[in-house]
């Protein structure tokens, strides 16, 4: 691994997202604690954990993590077969990527290094990522939307708490909308690379030609919707997935002495998932702490929240953090790989230089 000489260009390319990413996640993090949830609790709030139960999260998690990984195997399969120790690898530093960089620039690394290791398109690598947002925004908004009608939750005078139904029927809206759009452009994928064609060839037949290749390509990375087999196969450990993540935030929970319900977790959730969207800084830090204390706020009495809720927030947040960290840093070394091909850079410049096949 080249790291001495990729560095200086590496963070020359991301230092002034990562300033702004910095002074939004400060934002967010503010936000939290001036709701009365202290990010660092004392260490005498610990000492009703129950710790067996953090050791029992790190497998559950462990499982989770394992499971979204393994899962992109179905949505690469009509593009290329890779190899499940492959799929794991790239999956597992794809989501450091997306968690350790700034302003959600890590979700290019594994459409990028798939090109890199695998010679498969950019465009095909960013058509599966858009099925997996896509999939996952509609689930968890339907989680949110679920409990936001099925719970009883507190008045609050928070602006947040308050704003949290506007917003979560807001995403389902938005990713049911997403998902119609993925299926109306997989069953009109030639007229939409014909019109690309054509509208864009108006200014240059080159790039015209050029950019429809590259929604061809997109094209084939959502293909995977086309065959039965292979959308069950995902949204079978998809689901699997996201019940793994609610059933250990619900044991965590309860461990720190949160009188939380499985539904209540099933709400923190969906509200956790859509909230770490928004772009932040690195480590995803400010938007999730906010996002968790806001959820909590929405069914459980003040005290609970700034006492037991900011220890659940602190344990849920290191644990998540070091499990992401570690699971992708390791493979990324052993694959001898540098922190600058996450950004995809080389790789999207080599797709865009290369002119498209005869048709």
């Amino acid at each position: 691994m080249n790291d001495a000489a990729d560095t200086p260009g590496f963070f020359r390319r991301i230092l002034p997202k990562l300033v702004l990413s910095l002074a939004l996640g400060g934002l967010f993090a503010w936000l939290a604690a001036r709701g009365g949830v202290p990010l660092n609790p004392g260490k005498l709030d610990f000492s009703h954990v129950q710790w067996w139960t953090v050791g029992a999260y790190v497998g559950t998690l462990f499982v989770t993590h394992l499971l979204r990984a393994t899962r992109w195997r179905f949505l690469i399969a009509p593009v290329k077969e890779l190899p499940l120790r492959e799929v794991i690898a790239l999956n597992w530093i794809g989501f450091f990527a997306i968690f350790a960089l700034p302003l959600r620039l890590g979700e290019m690394a594994r459409p990028a290094l798939t090109k890199l290791r695998h010679e498969v398109s950019v465009s095909s690598g960013i058509g599966t990522v858009a099925v997996e947002r896509v999939v996952d925004g509609l689930i968890t908004s339907l989680c949110v939307a679920w409990a936001l009608f099925a719970l009883p939750h507190l008045d609050s005078n928070d602006p947040l708490v308050r704003a949290l139904p506007f917003y979560g029927y807001l995403a389902l809206t938005v990713f049911g909308c997403a998902f119609a759009a993925l299926g109306v452009f997989l069953w009109q994928r030639a007229f939409a690379v014909r019109a690309t064609k054509a509208v864009f060839g108006l200014v240059s037949k080159r790039f015209g030609a050029l950019l429809a290749d590259k929604v061809d390509g997109v094209a084939d990375g959502i293909r995977s919707l086309a065959s039965l087999r292979l959308t069950l196969g995902f949204l079978f450990e998809t689901l699997l997935y996201w019940g793994s993540n609610a059933g250990g935030m619900w044991l965590l929970a309860w461990g720190c002495g949160i009188p939380m319900e499985p539904g209540h977790a099933v709400a923190l959730m969906g509200i956790l998932a859509i909230g770490i969207l928004l772009p932040t800084g690195p480590g995803l830090f400010g938007n999730f702490q906010l996002a968790i204390s806001t959820a909590l706020k929405l069914y459980f009495a003040a005290e609970i929240v700034s006492n037991d809720g900011a220890v659940f927030i602190f344990l849920l947040y290191v644990v998540q953090a070091t499990l992401i960290v570690l699971a992708g840093v390791i493979p990324l070394y052993a694959m001898n790989l540098r922190f600058g091909d996450l950004l995809g850079t080389e790789q999207i410049k080599k797709g865009l230089s290369t002119p498209p096949p005869a048709r």
